[in-house]
């Protein structure tokens, strides 16, 4: 899974600056969410390597686009700002994650909490979706 992940990272921009962020960053928030229902399903060893690289891939790649994209949606003026403010508020949510999907588990079982993940991507991909594209465009 990690080697996954740094290819993610580092392949996000390169991905970006040939189809544009918003695509790029959509299609990798989609792409995870599609996964994880059948990494929670996978019960042998060789499914887990082959379906964690793919999955932490495209999971946790699109965090370089976090970066790419808002960097470009904001005005130069407070532009720092914007972006300490929307990262530090998905900080906050996400500080609660481990918890919740520890207490899920315990009660409901692993695929609840596979569950919510997969659909967390799934909003997030779609929300996505309503970001402008900024492919090419000057900032400002």
């Amino acid at each position: 899974m990690q080697a996954g992940m740094w290819l993610g990272y580092v392949s996000f921009g390169f991905i970006s600056d040939a189809l544009g962020g918003k695509r790029t960053y959509v299609g990798y928030l989609l792409l995870a969410a599609a996964l994880v229902p059948f990494y929670a399903r996978a019960v042998s060893s060789v499914t887990l390597l082959v379906l964690g690289p793919l999955l932490a891939f495209f999971g946790t790649g699109h965090f370089t686009g976090f970066g790419i994209i808002t960097a470009e949606l904001f005005p130069t003026s407070f532009r720092a700002s914007a972006m300490g403010l929307t990262y530090n508020c998905g900080r906050a949510f996400g500080a609660a994650a481990p918890w919740i999907m520890g207490a899920m588990t315990e009660r409901q079982g692993p695929s609840s909490a596979f569950w919510i993940n997969g659909i967390a991507f799934l909003v997030a991909g779609l929300l996505a979706l309503a970001l402008p594209e900024t492919k090419s465009r000057a900032l400002a």
